[in-house]
């Protein structure tokens, strides 16, 4: 297999490569297009092991959004807009938002604990008054 140089074949062969990377067949992936997809740092070697870099599953999330629409086109007859295209973004906001307020609820969870530790009467342990029998 010839080593893609087109953009668009680049991607189909970035495509492919992630299909047979999920699968656990990177032995079907063709050597020159491992080069050359490390080379333009759209996969890595991890210990032997080959992995998506975080480019290259950048790449590859805007192509599947792309076919996703592409085929979605295709079964209805008409085009997609460009909101049914643009992929999903995390929201690291919201996520941290969610880490503070689980902190500050644990928190006082904690401070509550101990004041009703600090309000609660202890029992004597070894008080000579607890031991020493009543007089009859």
């Amino acid at each position: 297999m010839p080593v893609p140089m087109a953009p668009e074949a680049l991607r189909e062969s970035l495509r492919i490569s992630v299909d047979a990377l999920k699968r656990r067949q990177a032995s079907e992936i063709p050597e020159t297009v491992i080069d050359r997809l490390v080379e333009l740092d759209w996969l890595e070697w991890n210990g032997g092991a080959l992995r998506l870099t975080t480019t290259g599953e950048n790449i590859y999330r805007k192509e599947a959004a792309q076919w996703r629409a592409q085929s979605e086109r295709d079964a209805s007859g008409k085009p997609p807009t460009a909101k049914e295209i643009e992929m999903a973004k995390p929201n690291y906001q919201f996520e941290k938002r969610q880490r503070e307020l689980a902190k500050q609820k644990k928190k006082q969870e904690k401070e509550m604990e101990k004041a009703q530790r600090k309000a609660a009467p202890t029992p004597p342990e070894d008080s000579s008054e607890a031991k020493e029998p009543t007089p009859a």
